[in-house]
């Protein structure tokens, strides 16, 4: 485990949050942008398909 790694692990347990091993839930922003970037390139995401992503309608 690398420096950042320890890192990450530590603010997210800070925080109060977890590191998820599996795959996003299927009706939600992060799995529809996911999916979208499978099938146009995730350098082809912008802040508008994020925004997209949340209004559902990417």
């Amino acid at each position: 485990m690398d420096t950042f790694d320890t890192g990450v692990r530590f603010a997210l347990q800070v925080t109060g949050a977890e590191l998820a091993t599996e795959p996003p839930a299927p009706d939600t922003p992060l799995a529809r942008v996911l999916a979208w970037a499978a099938e146009h390139g995730s350098e082809a995401v912008t802040e508008k398909h994020i925004g997209l992503a949340k209004a559902g309608l990417l």
